[in-house]
């Protein structure tokens, strides 16, 4: 007699195999969907724009030391260069200018240039022009700073009328102090250069 179960394996011509079915492995979580992986590019997007940004503002945040070395070594170039150019034509127009560089004792000495002295430097007949082509700031605070600077300066001999102008080279230190908002140099010294 047939039963139902021979039935079913009669009607197949093939013999049944059984497949060998490898245990899934277990991938650590879901995969991510189209819509997820824009949300995530554009959360990341964000969050460098926020950094970018933060890194580029110019606000309160910034050292307010470094706007004062600034400032103060923009002066220094035009100060320590102002205070090494003269022109003998000129005179008046030169100490002039250096009074205007200066304060404290550094000023006291450049108003007292006597009259004297001023027809010495008309005499010279010499021209010179200060070029300041490095500077750096040693030391700052909120009213002073320290400033060292390499200074080139020509220097034209009207005396001597065939004479090609000379170039000196010099190392100044300065100090600066800030007065009612502006720097102004207060002292200036040259500094000597040791050839070993």
């Amino acid at each position: 007699m047939e039963t139902d179960a021979d039935d079913e394996t009669s009607s197949h011509p093939l013999p049944l195999v059984e497949e060998e079915v490898e245990p899934a492995t277990p991938t650590g979580g879901r995969r991510l969907g189209t819509h997820e992986w824009i949300a995530l590019a554009i959360g990341v997007l964000a969050m460098c724009a926020g950094l970018f940004a933060l890194l580029a503002a110019d606000d309160d945040t910034a050292n307010p030391l470094d706007a004062a070395r600034d400032s103060a070594l923009i002066a220094a170039h035009r100060h320590i260069t102002t205070m090494n150019t003269m022109d003998y034509r000129q005179v008046d127009d030169g100490l002039a200018a250096w009074e205007e560089a200066t304060t404290g004792l550094l000023h006291d000495q450049t108003v007292a240039i006597s009259e004297a002295e001023r027809e010495g430097l008309a005499d010279a007949k010499k021209i010179t022009a200060g070029k300041v082509v490095d500077a750096a700031v040693l030391d700052v605070t909120e009213d002073t700073a320290s400033v060292i600077a390499a200074v080139e300066i020509t220097v034209q001999d009207d005396l001597d009328k065939g004479s090609e102008p000379s170039l000196k080279r010099n190392r100044f230190a300065a100090d600066l102090v800030r007065v009612d908002g502006e720097w102004k140099l207060e002292n200036l010294q040259q500094v000597a250069v040791k050839l070993s």
